[in-house]
């Protein structure tokens, strides 16, 4: 089930970033905007694979006695170099868009876990 929720958010996010490319070609002087938020669903996308790689590093781990952590810092980086690169590159990627596009997974993936639980 869990795989389910995580492929469905997975193939949203691809679904945006489609629509993101779609929209740039069709509205060019938004161009800056659209560039952000594909930008931000990469690192988005990154940082979900990151987490479910964790998980299951931490799922299998969970008899030994090593202390692991959940990969926020590495989570955390992938954020600010998305930032940094559209903080340095303003005329290709629009910073706010950047930002807000970076943080889509997480709500896709809860979007996803409920309609999954409705049709159950």
């Amino acid at each position: 089930m869990v795989d389910n929720i995580f492929k469905t958010a997975m193939r949203w996010a691809l679904l945006i970033a489609a629509a993101c490319l779609l929209l740039w070609l069709v509205m060019p002087e938004w161009k800056s905007v659209y560039a952000g938020l594909l930008l931000g669903i990469f690192a988005s996308f990154l940082n979900a694979l990151m987490l479910r790689r964790r998980v299951d590093i931490v799922g299998q781990a969970v008899s030994g006695k090593r202390r692991m952590g959940m990969g926020l810092g590495s989570r955390i980086a992938m954020v600010l170099l998305v930032a940094m690169i559209a903080y340095k590159n303003p005329e290709t990627f629009n910073l706010p868009a950047t930002l807000a596009a970076s943080m889509v997974m997480p709500f896709l993936t809860l979007v996803s876990a409920f309609l999954h639980h409705k049709r159950e």
